[in-house]
């Protein structure tokens, strides 16, 4: 039990105490069957330890569900930080893009390689090519590189993800589903309360229903550059804005923590209740 009280990120630590009690408990049969005479019929010590092993197991499976959420969410979180260093490149594609009224998702294709008469040494051996792949003149120029669009393409893919419908807007419920491809999880109010002063902060006026707000392709991502400073956590009002929260990797961790002692109790009781019909 105590494993789900440990870190993730201790992945030894957390090996050990999920592996560890499995072991035991399958060193324990072994001995009991060993001490036992042979037959075939069931006995309620055998059947006990045999569900107690099982709740071992399965505690060890959970570590192994949580090693992944949390691979996972090392991967988002990277994402979030290449998408932060190149925060240059980003505002000044931005400002363009606000300058031209044009979508982010615009100047991103434009500045994306292109076919274009090439040079011979495009073409691969034995083979007649006249036309390859280069980087538009404008981009050159600009001296963007396609490396710099990479983790832009990503947030621009995320937004149109959801923006379903086209209209070039996230609601509060798209844009906290949006940031947690980022790794950053918030609850329902906490993502509404965090546009809503994101908005006022850049000189926008919110609607009264903070709910009803709603951000712009341009807006998510310089959402994403400052979230830093609107991420503070504070206790949610319902259950279910508190596991918003938080990863799943923690959420996962914070179901154990409560079902685990449950199982074992009405495990004991079941066998207990049981023990008459051995």
């Amino acid at each position: 039990y105590i494993q789900f009280w440990v870190d993730p990120g201790a992945a030894p630590a957390r090996a050990a105490l999920a592996v560890i009690p499995v072991l035991i408990m399958l060193t324990l049969s072994s001995s009991m069957y060993r001490s036992l005479p042979e037959g075939s019929q069931r006995m309620w010590l055998t059947d006990n330890l045999m569900t107690l092993t099982f709740l071992c197991i399965l505690a060890a499976l959970e570590f192994g569900v949580v090693q992944y959420c949390t691979i996972v969410e090392k991967a988002r979180a990277d994402k979030c930080e290449g998408l932060k260093s190149m925060s240059a490149v980003l505002r000044s594609l931005l400002t363009q893009a606000d300058a031209e009224d044009k979508a982010l998702a615009d100047l991103v294709d434009r500045y994306t390689a292109t076919e274009k008469p090439g040079p011979p040494t495009c073409a691969s051996e034995g083979a007649e090519v006249d036309r390859c792949r280069a980087s538009p003149d404008e981009a050159v120029a600009a001296g963007i590189k396609e490396g710099d669009l990479l983790f832009i393409r990503y947030a621009s893919h995320v937004f149109h993800t959801y923006d379903k419908d086209g209209s070039n807007r996230l609601t509060a419920s798209e844009v906290q589903h949006s940031l947690a491809f980022f790794n950053i999880y918030v609850s329902f109010r906490q993502v509404h309360e965090i546009m809503c002063m994101f908005l006022r902060d850049h000189g926008d006026a919110t609607p009264e229903d903070e709910r009803k707000a709603e951000l712009t392709s341009t807006e998510f991502c310089i959402l994403l550059l400052e979230i830093g400073k609107y991420s503070l956590k504070h206790r949610s009002e319902t259950i279910l804005g508190y596991f918003q929260s938080f990863p799943p990797s923690k959420r996962i961790d914070i179901v154990a923590r409560a079902i685990v002692p449950l199982f074992l109790i009405v495990q004991q009781v079941v066998m207990h209740f049981l023990l008459p019909t051995y």
